[in-house]
């Protein structure tokens, strides 16, 4: 029992800051179990550092905070989300998306960089365009991903597609470009909720399958908020993309019976004009 007991207090020194002494390090995890957000500055400020102190130990407290959010025999160091920001889609037509394609191609080929946007060096050559609100990925298949920067909503999703494509000077006709804003739809997002004090570790998969929603408690980056975050299934993109293909369908099956019907029209109205009868002795039939 006793031997029990002492490894039982050797565990526990070893997972508490009693055994890194009386130092700057343990003041500093001792200010972050209290408040998991503070900065470098703000710590420098609750450990009265004059302005000269804090020039000089800025470096040695911002390596002290990753320490504590690194330390996961403390139970710190959470895995932090993929997902912090809000991602939106829109399938450009191909034959458009080739159009453009080939534009920024040879901008990018002159060095010009003109509209801003720059190829990957990935295998599959997709470009992207950063600004303000976040950054756009364009692929060959004439996908485009909206990557939206906190705040995201879908109305900054359209504002970011709008700076990439129409405030560049690539994309300037009005009628292609409303039906491409009426079909960006969200992709997923992450929504963290405070709740003002630390909170344990914990990921919440129960509804990741059925509505593409997973929660995360205590994150990394969030260490005192609840995370939602939620996606859309690859089920609902296939669904989409079969309604734009019923909806091209019905427009061409539209044309098909638009022409049919002035093909019908013709021939009732040549059959109409037709002479009942030939003069060459030919029989006559009068209904």
């Amino acid at each position: 029992m006793a031997t029990k007991s002492k490894d039982t207090a050797l565990i526990s020194k070893h997972n508490s800051y009693v055994s890194y002494g009386v130092s700057l390090r343990k003041q500093v995890c001792g200010l972050l179990d209290a408040d998991p957000l503070l900065m470098p500055k703000m710590l420098a400020k609750l450990l009265d550092f004059t302005p000269k102190e804090y020039k000089k130990q800025r470096q040695t407290l911002t390596n002290y905070r990753n320490y504590w959010k690194y330390n996961h025999e403390n139970e710190r160091g959470s895995k932090c989300s993929n997902l912090h920001c809000f991602k939106a889609k829109v399938r450009l037509d191909l034959v458009l998306s080739v159009g453009l394609r080939g534009v920024v191609r040879l901008d990018i080929e002159k060095g010009v960089f003109f509209y801003g946007w720059v190829l990957s060096k990935t295998r599959n050559r997709f470009f992207v365009w950063k600004g303000r609100f976040g950054r756009v990925v364009w692929f060959e298949t004439g996908t485009v991903t909206l990557h939206v920067r906190r705040p995201g909503n879908l109305g900054r999703a359209k504002q970011l597609f709008c700076d990439a494509f129409v405030n560049t000077g690539l994309l300037t006709d009005m009628k292609l470009l409303n039906p491409v804003l009426e079909r960006i739809r969200p992709k997923s997002g992450h929504f963290p909720y405070s709740s003002g004090e630390r909170l344990p570790y914990m990921v919440i998969r129960d509804f990741e399958e059925s509505h593409g929603i997973v929660i995360k408690v205590g994150d990394r980056t969030h260490p005192d908020a609840v995370e939602v975050i939620a996606g859309f299934s690859d089920a609902m993109d296939l669904a989409f993309q079969k309604l734009d293909s019923l909806e091209k369908v019905g427009v061409a099956i539209q044309k098909i019976t638009g022409i049919l019907s002035r093909l019908v029209d013709v021939e009732g109205a040549a059959s109409a004009e037709a002479p009942k009868g030939s003069g060459s002795g030919g029989k006559e039939y009068v209904s």
